[in-house]
């Protein structure tokens, strides 16, 4: 058995407790706790009485005994292709513009740079999903310097592959400026350049200042770019839109997915009412009839969970938003898939389906009218569920 102690006193004996405590010690502990009381009353005292100006520097001496600043001040140059001489004897490649471009004292700082679906990231981090999802296949970058000015010119080319592919990016970037036509270019200016499609072709065009010399070659890219030859051929949905149904181009927008905030549905046609600044029609060619009718099949069924029916026949429906009190209407015929939304006059939404059906799909034979009453098809007045 361990001894008492051994664990906790290592001299071998019992320690004894202290029974005195001196007078000292009494005074040091006094002393002490006077302090502590003594700080926390003039703390509560002080509160917010501080003057920060009986404390702080003098700015005089801050200055004195401040380190000069030795740091290169000379703002940095863009870089330059080495290979390139200072005369500018070697020529350059400039996409698809010719030598005429760097006339007036333009010059080029090397061959385009070239960027793919892979490395977009690199040059435009954060916006190139924007240029991703409508289908994007390459970007050539053009630098342009004008010593004499200082003046800096980027020229943006992204080849979008179709297209609808370069309209989508221009109608989501250009807001609601207005557009302006030269040749095969619809583009819209701005003093640090310009935005605008040629065919395929998205552009963008952006200086680091704006001035005359800015503008100069803005124009001259756009003119440039309105001289090539490019597919005359468009898609469907945007030859009814804009030469059948004579809507201005500036009204035309195209989206390749997530429709309607629907992941199923995909490349629509829309088009706003003039007039009206909320309401839009839109189209859809299916790859066949059955595509077509399981694609209404689904909005329809997704449709109802925001909206209320107030007219349904074979193949078109009209809904009213529950909250908005807005009408959409949707209609199905062939392979086509057509309708508007958000229109606020169920009359109005009503003509418009009717007009939208009878430039996709023609007049109705008279045998078919005749069997149906006279009636515009498509429509059964007699039911009326409106709430």
């Amino acid at each position: 058995m361990a001894r008492k102690g051994k664990i906790f006193n290592r001299l071998g004996r019992p320690k004894l407790l202290r029974k005195v405590i001196s007078r000292t010690e009494t005074v040091v502990g006094m002393v002490l706790l006077l302090s502590i009381i003594a700080m926390a009353v003039w703390l509560i005292e002080q509160r917010d009485h501080y003057d920060p100006g009986e404390r702080d520097i003098e700015t005089s001496l801050l200055i004195a005994q401040s380190v000069e600043d030795n740091l290169y001040k000379t703002p940095l140059k863009r870089w330059r292709d080495p290979t390139l001489a200072e005369n500018d004897t070697v020529v350059v490649r400039l996409g698809p513009f010719d030598q005429s471009l760097l006339s007036g004292g333009w010059r080029a700082h090397g061959d385009p740079q070239i960027f793919d679906r892979d490395n977009l990231f690199e040059k435009i981090n954060g916006q190139a999903e924007q240029y991703l999802k409508f289908g994007f296949e390459e970007l050539q970058v053009l630098q342009l310097e004008h010593p004499a000015s200082g003046r800096y010119v980027d020229v943006y080319l992204y080849d979008q592959g179709t297209f609808e592919g370069g309209l989508g990016v221009y109608q989501e970037l250009r807001g609601n400026k207005p557009v302006r036509q030269e040749g095969s270019v619809q583009h819209t200016t701005s003093s640090m350049g310009a935005i605008g499609i040629c065919g395929s072709l998205f552009f963008q065009i952006t200086a680091d200042e704006p001035g005359a010399m800015v503008e100069e070659m803005t124009a001259r890219v756009v003119a440039s770019l309105s001289e090539r030859n490019i597919d005359d051929s468009l898609p469907d949905g945007y030859a009814t839109l804009h030469q059948e149904m004579q809507i201005e181009f500036d009204r035309i927008a195209y989206q390749p997915t997530n429709v309607f905030q629907y992941r199923f549905a995909s490349n629509f046609w829309f088009a706003s009412i003039e007039g009206d600044e909320v309401a839009r029609i839109f189209i859809h060619s299916a790859v066949s009839d059955a595509a077509a009718q399981q694609l209404f099949e689904q909005l329809h069924r997704e449709l109802l969970e925001d909206y209320d029916v107030i007219d349904s026949s074979p193949g078109q429906i009209l809904l009213k938003h529950q909250f908005l009190e807005t009408y959409f209407g949707l209609a199905q015929e062939g392979i086509h898939l057509f309708g508007i939304e958000r229109h606020s006059d169920r009359l109005a939404a009503e003509a418009q389906l009717a007009s939208l059906r009878l430039q996709l799909t023609g007049p109705v034979p008279t045998q078919e009218l005749e069997a149906d009453g006279g009636d515009e098809p498509g429509y059964d007045t007699e039911q009326e569920g409106e709430n």
